[in-house]
């Protein structure tokens, strides 16, 4: 991802363009942060588009995010660990490797049973 004075900033692509970002740096960055703080997870903006929002995050073990909505569809991809999604009347514990979709406006929670790496992808409009 490209660096700004002040550190890692959200991209966005110019019109037309692509912006790329290595993936396993940013965990490595995050994981940095996450070890040298007393939080239970850090995060990062990886791209911040207009409607689009690419989240990168890392939760320590036994951390939770408490339930809520959103205000457009998302997509939750599991890049490493395992995590319990409860959302939509259903528990879903997700692995390394699953990618999970959900509707706007749908209540739900999120808990680490282990450190995970999380990909998380909001639309909006």
């Amino acid at each position: 991802m490209q660096e700004s004075q002040t550190g890692p900033k959200a991209l966005r692509p110019t019109h037309g363009g692509v912006a790329l970002i290595q993936l396993a740096d940013e965990i490595s960055r995050l994981r940095q942060k996450l070890e040298s703080s007393k939080e239970a997870r850090q995060a990062a903006s990886l791209v911040k588009d207009y409607g689009l929002n690419v989240m990168l995050m890392l939760l320590k073990k036994g951390a939770r995010l408490h339930e809520h909505r959103t205000k457009g569809p998302l997509t939750l991809q599991v890049v490493s660990g395992t995590v319990l999604f409860v959302g939509a009347n259903a528990h879903n514990e997700l692995a390394a490797g699953t990618i999970l979709a959900v509707d706007r406006d749908v209540p739900h929670s999120v808990e680490a049973r282990e450190e995970s790496v999380l990909l998380l992808t909001t639309a909006l409009g």
